[in-house]
């Protein structure tokens, strides 16, 4: 119903490239700029895709379910993804602007941040959102 197997393969193809992203901004200099802009157009692909099929498919059914439970849990995501998507639209927009390798500490910490966010947030679902759908996709 849900397509979890696909979630999570999205999940795990995003934490693999915070991983990469992670590596590159642990470095005292910054990559080349072609390394870097592939490493961050690949996350920001792969993110919106991620995020538009749980806004467009996933989220609107949960927020009709009958269960009360699953509609304030889904209440909860949907407003702490708004949060997320925003905050990485603005972060992406800001360091198309800014000379990443003129800008290298702030651009890391900045990335830094929003990695660690994304990290939360697929673990949570992971570990509270997904197991539900699981439910409710044997009881359907």
């Amino acid at each position: 119903m849900y397509r979890i197997a696909k979630l999570r393969d999205e999940h795990t193809r995003l934490i693999a490239m915070v991983g990469r992203l992670n590596v590159v901004i642990a470095a005292d200099a910054p990559p080349p700029d072609v390394e870097l802009q592939t490493l961050r157009l690949n996350l920001a692909t792969t993110l919106i895709g991620h995020l538009q099929s749980e806004d467009w498919l996933l989220y609107p059914d949960l927020l009709n379910n009958s269960d009360p439970r699953i509609v304030l849990l889904a209440r909860r995501f949907c407003a702490e993804m708004g949060d997320l998507s925003k905050t990485f639209l603005n972060y992406s927009e800001r360091w198309m602007k800014v000379p990443i390798g003129e800008n290298w500490t702030d651009f890391c910490r900045e990335t830094r941040a929003i990695t660690d966010a994304l990290i939360e947030r697929i673990e949570r679902e992971d570990r509270l959102l997904y197991p539900l759908l699981g439910t409710l996709d044997q009881a359907a």
